[in-house]
């Protein structure tokens, strides 16, 4: 089986929910997923085997490890390994008989809430150095000196891509966690009235 390496997937598909779907249309091609190592953050390697339905899990949970291990191979699925925090888990089905997620959406959408500040903060950190070059840049041809212009200019050059992939993940992150909140706070609605109801029958 040829084995193809597919470099930065956990950088290009950073949310949780993005990632599950790239995994199993991978799948669906026949492009199967092996177990993610340490390379994990680098590349995904995928092998080329016949195509199947598979359902993908990527979840982050606050549960005792190993006790959240356990549960989910007993209920037959298969751990891949971990990306940025978060377990990979797959599970083959046929037909329509697509396996029921286990994902807990409150460890998601605190994951992503944080992780998010994370990069936020980084394109901030990133885009306050290249002002910082710019100025430095700027004062010294304002006094003539030119010898440092070209390290400069690299300098900037190298702290672009830094930027715009800090800010673009940020928001990404951040807007996936603003919508697993509202997913949440919407579940616990419809799960008030039956609560209020049995309170006042009782």
């Amino acid at each position: 089986m040829e084995v193809q390496k597919k470099l930065f997937t956990a950088l290009k598909y950073i949310v949780p929910s993005e990632m599950e779907t790239y995994l199993e249309e991978m799948s669906a091609n026949g492009q199967i997923l092996r177990p993610v190592g340490e390379g994990g953050l680098f590349y995904f390697e995928f092998t080329e085997e016949k195509p199947q339905k598979t359902r993908f899990i990527v979840d982050h949970s606050a549960m005792d490890k190993v006790s959240y291990m356990q549960t989910a191979v007993d209920k037959g699925w298969d751990y891949m390994g971990k990306s940025f925090n978060c377990y990979i888990w797959r599970k083959n089905y046929e037909d329509s008989n697509r396996p029921e997620a286990f994902t807990d959406q409150a460890g998601v959408q605190k994951h992503c809430l944080r992780q998010g500040l994370v990069m936020a903060a980084m394109a901030l950190v990133c885009l306050a150095l290249a002002v910082a070059i710019v100025y430095f840049m700027r004062a010294e041809r304002q006094q003539g000196i030119n010898d440092h212009t070209v390290q400069y200019a690299i300098m900037l050059i190298t702290q672009l891509p830094f930027i715009v992939y800090f800010a673009w993940a940020g928001r990404k992150l951040l807007f996936e966690a603003a919508r697993l909140k509202e997913v949440i706070a919407r579940g616990l609605t419809r799960k008030k009235p039956s609560v209020i109801s049995e309170s006042e029958e009782a």
